[in-house]
């Protein structure tokens, strides 16, 4: 599984949670919410489909987090705010959800 798996997925974690976002946002939320802003429905549609495929992996806690911070390049420390990085993909997934017309 490599970042081409979840191209999407890849481009909002990389380019909204890049290693710069605590000097642009606020909070996490803030960055979605960003992203939301910035993008159209099939977009949001496709990082919900691929926020799913995520999950439904059901990766051990250390190995999704590896692949969210190094192979999709996501520079946000869930851990600090969720238990895992699954319950804040959802919250992410329900929040574009509920965001869509």
């Amino acid at each position: 599984m490599t970042n081409e798996n979840f191209y999407q997925l890849y481009q909002f974690l990389g380019a909204y949670f890049h290693e710069d976002w605590m000097g642009d946002f606020d909070s996490a939320d803030e960055v979605v919410k960003s992203f939301f802003d910035d993008s159209d429905e099939s977009t949001l549609t496709a990082v919900s489909e691929e926020i799913n495929e995520l999950v439904s992996l059901d990766m051990k806690e250390v190995e999704l987090r590896e692949f969210l911070l190094k192979d999709l390049g996501c520079c946000y420390c869930y851990w600090h705010e969720w238990g895992t990085g699954q319950a804040w993909l959802e919250h992410v997934f329900s929040s574009i959800q509920s965001r869509k017309p």
